[in-house]
């Protein structure tokens, strides 16, 4: 007979599972829950116009710099939004491995090292990443002019009066967009951070919903003997210490010790994503975050320089090869590890 966890009180626990009253409460709270948490500001984020512009962007490869890279390019709904690759491709070989994004409207950061603090944020970086499209966002709101001018101005409202004199490519850092005066800067970051707010709320769309380990939660189904036996080590080896939680993260920043790819120097990791958040228009203590203003974005501390994000554990077996860089090709032997 299968392990029945409905209740999961202290002796049901203790004479079925083997668990004890802790684990069996830490084990009740990694079910998932019916609807998503808020979205962090973006009041876009369950509007459904919202959605269907973020749909139309995902996949439009003409927000990369030639032309043939998309957000779907390294999340393929076909790989449960992951790449199966070790890492990632774009407009060249990046390092890191790419998530699923069916959890990551569940995440308080995105990416392996949280160096976005919304989930609207994040496809910003990719989009002007060098590696990933190497697009600007001066780029980015020529092509919403050309192409996707009604639908933005139906959820956003109107596009910028002065965006046609706009230099034709530009970002932070470039002549181009540096020379722009304050207001016109300002007014393309807006478009950015739109175009983020679209996205995301397509991506909550995707969202991952409750399956089969949450029936078993619920007590509408039931675990084999394996099942149970591997839930049994599963606490006992404490992985629940740091997978925890409905998505079996904690979302929390870890040094477990993951050696660097071969011939590639370690990375700062959260330490250097920190500092470059801290720098971030687009963050969630900034000028485009809607609804309350976040907290600052803490100061690195020592731990931080070789931390990443706890991965969730939820369609595990369909998101690898495994870790930040990817250089574990079985599960077997993230266990090992």
């Amino acid at each position: 007979m299968g392990l029945m966890l409905a209740g999961c009180v202290e002796r049901e626990c203790a004479i079925v599972s083997g668990l004890d009253a802790a684990s069996c409460a830490a084990l009740q709270a990694m079910q998932l829950p019916a609807s998503l948490p808020p979205a962090i500001g973006n009041a876009k984020a369950d509007d459904e116009p919202a959605a269907l512009l973020g749909f139309a962007l995902f996949f439009d490869a003409r927000l990369s710099a030639g032309q043939d890279t998309r957000c779907a390019s390294c999340h393929l709904p076909e790989r449960v939004f992951a790449d199966a690759r070790p890492t990632s491709v774009g407009i060249e070989v990046v390092a890191r491995n790419s998530p699923s994004i069916y959890t990551a409207a569940w995440h308080r950061w995105q990416m392996w090292d949280g160096r976005a603090d919304s989930l609207w944020s994040q496809p910003l970086l990719a989009l002007e990443n060098p590696q990933e499209m190497n697009f600007t966002r001066l780029e980015l709101a020529h092509r919403i002019a050309a192409s996707y001018a009604e639908p933005y101005t139906d959820v956003f409202g109107a596009l910028p009066a002065q965006l046609a004199q706009w230099p034709a490519r530009g970002k932070p850092g470039d002549s181009a967009f540096d020379s722009l005066s304050a207001a016109d800067q300002l007014e393309a970051n807006r478009v950015a951070a739109n175009v983020g707010k679209a996205l995301e709320a397509y991506m909550r769309r995707n969202a991952h919903r409750r399956g089969a380990f949450d029936e078993v939660l619920a007590g509408t189904a039931s675990l084999t003997a394996a099942e149970q036996r591997g839930l049994r080590v599963f606490f006992k080896a404490s992985c629940a210490k740091c997978h925890s939680g409905p998505t079996l993260s904690d979302d929390g920043f870890h040094d477990v010790g993951v050696p660097p790819a071969d011939g590639k120097p370690f990375e700062r990791a959260r330490a250097g994503a920190l500092e470059a958040l801290a720098d971030s228009v687009f963050a969630a203590n900034g000028p485009f975050h809607d609804g309350s203003p976040i907290a600052s974005t803490p100061a690195p501390a020592a731990a931080d320089e070789r931390a990443y994000r706890t991965p969730s554990l939820r369609n595990v077996s369909r998101t690898g090869p495994w870790g930040h860089n990817g250089r574990f090709a079985t599960l077997e032997a993230v266990v090992d590890f």
